[in-house]
């Protein structure tokens, strides 16, 4: 019975999972952000060239 199989391990990661302390939580927040930032910034860079350059050139 596989379903149940899975779902014992589902409860088993479940029981190993804890709470993360205040530091752990405030570095992950500002790794995700910072992330989320270059992310941005790389996109808006693809647009730059992308979009306006060509028409500058023009």
């Amino acid at each position: 019975m596989q379903i149940h199989e899975k779902t014992k391990e589902y409860i088993n990661v479940l029981k190993m999972a804890r709470k993360p302390d205040l530091d752990e939580f405030t570095t992950t927040t500002k790794t995700a952000i910072a992330v989320m930032f270059i992310v941005g910034f790389i996109g808006f860079l693809i647009y730059v060239m992308m979009e306006i350059v060509p028409k500058i050139l023009r």
